[in-house]
């Protein structure tokens, strides 16, 4: 299952990254104006967001290989606790 940005059925955190630097880069210009700058800047907040919640939705199913006493290989699941968003 793919997060999506509000209107934006099946953006991925890859493409999201992408439409960032672009939108990175074309502010760096400074080529466009006032306004369609700050709606550049609005934008990019909304997919800072988005990739933010899937990157906190990766760290929760990671997982952690060590080798025990023993020397097998164990899983070792790493829970990140969840942050309060108020």
């Amino acid at each position: 299952m793919k997060n999506t940005i509000p209107g934006e059925q099946g953006l991925t955190f890859e493409e999201a990254i992408k439409e960032l630097e672009d939108i990175v880069l074309t502010l760096e210009e400074g080529t466009v104006s006032l306004e369609q700058s700050l709606e550049l800047y609005k934008r990019g907040i909304i997919l800072i967001e988005f990739c933010n919640k899937q990157l906190t939705e990766a760290q929760g199913v990671v997982s952690l290989l060590s080798r025990s006493r023993t020397g097998e290989l164990e899983e070792i699941s790493i829970e990140v606790p969840e942050k309060d968003e108020n």
